[in-house]
């Protein structure tokens, strides 16, 4: 080995690593040499800002060339610009953000293991089903079933990957003006067996007894009961993804025919918040005040979680209040990792992606 002593030392210009550049997927692939090498943390943050995160899809930069070790690194380069934050783009109200339509599938055999392929055909169609406005819309599904059934009104239903889960959702979403049909997604199958029994109570005709419910004094009567939430100076760190936890997973995709998502919890009356005294017509009129005031869509409704998409989160100056809402909505926020109401604005106010669970 050489002796270490003997190798000459710089005198003034610091180390510049031979493989700077190399990192699949960062975006300061190349760095001037005088830029400090990114922290973990930084490499992280970079990891998770190119992926998809839930409904906003930043894409990937392809790496820069590594350099020759004979070569100096162009020190003028201009470094790539990061990307926003937050991705709102100008849009008419009621149009969703806009995802890549999902892949088609590959033939037999190339190693692909779709859950449910997509299979078109009329031979697949059943009285009754979605398929055949689906398909007039451009969207081929596969074949569905009826899930549940209350009277005339009948939710239908298919297998969906948990890669593939929330760009289903969002395809039949956009195409529900002419459609007629609503997507959300279920979560287990197994939770919806018996015509839903462990999720559907046996309730009244909740979506009429919504219209007599002020969503604001419901809240402030449930606020009351509550108590005072735990306050203080947040120390979570602020959401600025959109990551839904239901499509972590295999599971259902339901569709119901109806005008707005936020009619379904009360059309199959809900029972996940029981032991908050929530029923179907009480989440109708908070959803329906949320998705007139930030656009909320409902996502998913399963066993004892709902999910929202949240186009237009509250400003800074709205977040305590709209925070002190979806604590009297769901008070198990602040007892499941939530720990002040703080944090639980600072998640509202970037986070597109708002979770309820009733524990």
């Amino acid at each position: 080995m050489p002796d270490p002593a003997a190798q000459p030392q710089p005198a003034t210009e610091p180390d510049t690593p031979a493989d700077s550049g190399a990192s699949s997927g960062a975006l300061d692939d190349a760095a001037p040499e005088t830029s400090p090498a990114p922290s973990p943390e930084a490499e992280e943050e970079d990891s998770i800002a190119t992926r998809v995160t839930g409904l906003r899809l930043v894409p990937e930069l392809e790496p820069e060339p590594e350099p020759d070790g004979d070569d100096p690194v162009d020190a003028a380069a201009p470094e790539p610009a990061p990307p926003d934050e937050i991705f709102v783009p100008e849009r008419p109200r009621r149009e969703l953000l806009s995802l890549d339509k999902p892949e088609p599938p590959r033939p037999a055999g190339t190693g692909r293991d779709e859950m449910m392929p997509r299979i078109d055909g009329e031979e697949l169609d059943i009285a009754g089903s979605p398929r055949a406005d689906l398909r007039a819309a451009g969207l081929a599904v596969p074949k569905m079933h009826r899930l549940v059934r209350r009277g005339d009104t009948a939710m239908w239903a298919f297998g969906v990957r948990a890669s593939e889960a929330l760009r289903w959702w969002l395809d039949i979403r956009q195409s529900a003006e002419s459609t007629g049909w609503m997507p959300v997604l279920l979560g287990a199958p197994e939770e919806w067996r018996d015509n839903g029994e462990a999720i559907i109570h046996e309730g009244d005709d909740e979506l009429a007894r919504a219209d007599e419910i002020d969503a604001a004094a419901l809240l402030h009567d449930k606020a009351a009961e509550a108590g005072e939430p735990a306050r203080g100076v947040p120390i979570l760190p602020r959401r600025g993804d959109s990551d839904f936890a239901t499509p972590q997973r295999e599971g259902l995709l339901g569709l119901v025919a109806v005008d707005a998502g936020w009619k379904i919890p009360a059309m199959f009356p809900w029972k996940g918040s029981t032991n908050w005294e929530l029923y179907g017509a009480e989440h109708a009129a908070v959803l329906h005040s949320w998705n007139r005031r930030f656009e909320a869509e409902l996502v998913a409704m399963t066993y004892d979680v709902i999910e929202l998409y949240v186009p237009r989160p509250p400003t800074p100056e709205e977040a305590i209040a709209v925070a002190s809402e979806a604590y009297a909505y769901c008070p198990d926020l602040l007892d499941s990792g939530v720990p002040t109401l703080e944090d639980l604005a600072e998640h509202m106010i970037r986070s597109k992606a708002w979770y309820f669970r009733w524990t």
